[in-house]
């Protein structure tokens, strides 16, 4: 069973790529940073890899470039996942030498058709070459170590007395290793600082629309006071209108109320005016 490693600081996508993997009959190991992956990988070889672009320690690109530079996974394909893929996280992928970027959130099967096609053209590592040219050369040794206790007795107590002299054939070997590892270490490492100072870019991206996000919530909830503000204004007015309309109907129905008196206390004014009109005729008549 092809065995998957799935590298992501966020525990629902995890989650969410370890149910569609095992879905699809693959064992899957599950790393919650770049160190996580990179110690996992130390001592397990998996058939692919999958990891996230940015995480808190090691991002994707390095431990992309971690599983290159080790000689037996070379080969294990590797896939990352991003939040969002522009040409700077393309190219720094190409750069590592992976085999591909895949956005997240999943969308549908595209995760799992991805990895089961990286699976199925998978390069298996090739044998070291270097194991036929040994086996002739012990072969060729054995039979002179056997003749010369033969022949000549005194001289095989001298061989068995140094056989320190295959140390030089080790260090020779060793000198052979070193200079061929030197250059990918350092390869190694400038794709390290490379990868770190693109890391350092995202992080001032995702800073500056984190910084532009607050701006924004602040404008959001400058926005909602303001609405909250006139909606609380038009509720009061509304209100004092309902009132003022309220005691204009009151003062309708007492006008309407007073109506007859001011008619009957205006009938009653006249009739006091004509009768002192009278009353001052008669006095006027009566003088002497």
């Amino acid at each position: 069973m092809p065995k998957i490693l799935v590298a992501d600081d966020s525990l629902s996508v995890r989650k969410v790529a370890e149910r569609m993997l095992t879905e699809a009959g693959l064992e899957v190991a599950l790393a919650a940073n770049g160190e996580e992956a990179m110690l996992w990988l130390s001592t397990n070889q998996p058939d692919l890899v999958i990891a996230d672009v940015i995480m808190p320690d090691k991002s994707g690109f390095e431990v992309c470039a971690y599983v290159r530079a080790q000689g037996h996974l070379a080969n294990t394909p590797v896939l990352l996942i991003s939040g969002f893929v522009d040409d700077e996280v393309t190219r720094q992928a190409e750069v590592c030498r992976a085999d591909g970027v895949v956005k997240k959130p999943f969308q549908g099967a595209a995760l799992r058709e991805q990895v089961m096609a990286l699976l199925a053209t998978r390069k298996e590592p090739e044998a070291p070459a270097a194991a036929p040219a040994v086996a002739p050369a012990a072969v060729a040794v054995a039979p002179a170590a056997i003749e010369m206790p033969v022949f000549e007795p005194e001289p095989a107590l001298t061989l068995e007395a140094a056989p320190p002299r295959p140390a030089p054939v080790a260090a020779s070997s060793m000198d052979m290793v070193v200079p061929a590892a030197a250059p990918a270490a350092a390869q190694f490492d400038e794709e390290i600082r490379a990868l770190r100072e693109i890391i350092h870019k995202l992080e001032g991206r995702v800073g500056e629309q984190e910084q532009g996000l607050v701006r924004l919530e602040q404008h959001l909830q400058a926005a909602r006071e303001s609405t909250t503000e006139a909606v609380t204004k038009a509720q009061n007015m509304e209100a004092r209108l309902a009132e003022a309309e309220k005691q204009s109907a009151e003062l309708r129905t007492r006008l309407a109320d007073l109506e007859p008196a001011a008619a009957s206390a205006t009938k009653l004014l006249q009739a006091l005016t004509e009768f002192a009109r009278q009353v001052l005729k008669a006095g006027e008549s009566g003088k002497p």
